[in-house]
């Protein structure tokens, strides 16, 4: 699974200038702005999450430090969980993509 595209292919939350060019009815979403900063927040800060299994990867990888099939079962492990972890990091990003891509930009007065 990819990553989604980053924040800037979706329409920003509506300033004051475009929240000007609504009808009277509408005023801008709360939920789409919260929703849009949650979205470049962790799309920011994603490859340090994707990252994190990294450095125990090469230092297993690094050094016969410990060897034997124990360490090569333990590697694999580490390896299906980095996977994993990278995996979930996209899962992340692209939950709070799906909503925020399903989330107005201005709701109703009402």
């Amino acid at each position: 699974m990819a990553a989604p595209p980053p924040p800037g292919a979706l329409p920003p939350p509506l300033d004051s200038a475009a929240a000007a060019e609504l009808s009277p009815t509408e005023r801008p979403n709360p939920d789409y702005r919260q929703l849009y900063q949650a979205y470049v927040d962790a799309y920011g800060s994603i490859d340090k999450l994707r990252r994190a299994l990294d450095p125990s990867v090469r230092t297993l990888g690094g050094t016969d430090a410990w060897l034997g099939p124990e360490a090569r079962d333990w590697g694999g492990q580490l390896d299906t969980s980095r996977g994993a972890l990278q995996k979930a990091a996209d899962r992340i990003l692209w939950d709070i993509y799906d909503r925020l891509s399903a989330t107005r930009r201005s709701v109703s007065r009402v």
